[in-house]
């Protein structure tokens, strides 16, 4: 069973401070866009809700299978050009957004920013992993800050440009990755590799064998289901309760509330177990999902929003710092790639489900259907983590 770590000072290298910070401009730069997203392209180009969710799916699928392959290239060969490379590939998606309407070009263009979220994670998070296992609770929790401070920055700069076009917010997002593409070739980051290069077959072979990962992987599948509902379910949901601009809304107090909470009890969470604060996590989620279809109003769905936020504070720092905690040496971008790649498979169902839930079941069925994926999360992570072994200590 995971044990709890008790390292909360800001004990990071310099290079490990700006990666962090880059990590909230990076989030800035992509929820400038995000909450434009879904209604640009079902309120304003008319896509189809399985038009919708091809395109989300196309990007989800790429951003998380692909980190199965760049974790491992960046553990054999290095990790600063395969972030660089990843953020440059994400400026390209989100100006293919900006400039055209087809269908077919937004797939491809949602497959190109998601391979940019591959290659930039599948470096970043094997350097996160590679630092002590004593800093990871406390490293994890300061990166979960930092995108939340990203999250509530980003859409209301997007929210502005929306105003006038969406596609002003899009363009913005681009020329603001490829600034952060230029600016990680200045960071020393292959100060933070591991002498023990091994060849990548090798690496892939380590996580796919890796039991305690596959019960991790099991266990975190039903949030992989929920997650993606920040991206189509909320958004579309704002919007037909409150308008188009409803749904800035949503991110503005998902960025707010999860910066908020981080600042408030970080000490608490990095010293809680992180198993412990899964489960109730999934219990916390199965009771606000439910909630949501016994009331009506963008006051209330909002009140949701920053209990979810709560919940996504918890859950993502706790699943990161488990990965963390059970990587081999020289695999960790492969462990978290592994992850990822299980992850798109939760989140293209996801996005699929939610996406025709929202646009075609009511209220009751939507909501109760996203409350049971918590409780089974609830009971799937009650049974399953406490028979990962205590085999590695994060203190």
């Amino acid at each position: 069973m995971f044990t709890k770590t008790h390292s909360t000072g800001p004990t990071f290298s310099r290079d490990i401070w700006a990666l962090l910070r880059i990590q909230g401009v990076m989030n800035a730069s992509h929820f400038m866009t995000v909450p434009l997203l879904a209604l640009h392209m079902s309120m304003t180009l008319h896509f189809s809700a399985a038009a919708l969710a091809t395109v989300m799916s196309a990007n989800l699928v790429s951003a998380q299978m692909l980190p199965l392959m760049t974790g491992a290239v960046a553990d054999r060969f290095g990790s600063r050009r395969m972030m660089a490379l990843g953020l440059l590939l994400r400026g390209l998606g989100f100006l293919g957004f900006a400039v055209t309407k087809d269908v077919s070009a937004w797939v491809c263009f949602a497959f190109a920013a998601g391979s940019g979220v591959a290659c930039y994670e599948g470096g970043l998070y094997g350097i996160f992993g590679r630092q002590p296992k004593a800093s990871h609770s406390a490293l994890f929790a300061a990166n979960n800050q930092m995108l939340n401070m990203g999250t509530a920055i980003g859409p209301i700069i997007g929210g502005l440009a929306g105003l006038a076009d969406a596609r002003f917010a899009f363009t913005g997002s681009a020329l603001l990755f490829g600034l952060l593409g230029a600016a990680v070739f200045r960071l020393e980051v292959e100060l933070f590799e591991t002498s023990d290069r091994r060849p990548v077959l090798s690496n892939l072979r380590s996580a796919a064998t890796n039991r305690d990962l596959w019960r991790l992987i099991v266990t975190a599948l039903p949030w992989f289901f929920l997650f993606p509902q920040l991206y189509v379910a909320f958004p579309l949901y704002a919007g037909r309760l409150a308008g188009p601009h409803a749904a800035s809304a949503v991110y503005v107090v998902n960025g707010v509330i999860g910066l908020t909470f981080m600042l408030s009890a970080k000490r608490w969470l990095v010293r809680m177990n992180p198993a412990t604060s899964t489960m109730y996590a999934y219990l916390a989620a199965a009771i606000a999902f439910t909630s949501v279809a016994a009331f009506d109003g963008l006051g209330w769905f909002l009140l949701f929003i920053a209990g979810y936020t709560v919940i996504e504070t918890i859950m993502l720092p706790a699943l990161e710092t488990m990965t963390a905690s059970l990587a081999i040496d020289g695999s960790q971008g492969t462990f978290f790639g592994m992850l990822s790649a299980a992850g798109a498979l939760g989140g293209t169902a996801g996005y699929y489900t939610g996406s025709w839930l929202i646009l075609n079941g009511t209220s009751l069925e939507t909501w109760t259907i996203f409350g049971s994926v918590g409780a089974i999360g609830f009971a799937a992570s009650a049974l399953i983590l406490p028979t990962i072994p205590r085999q590695v200590s994060l203190e």
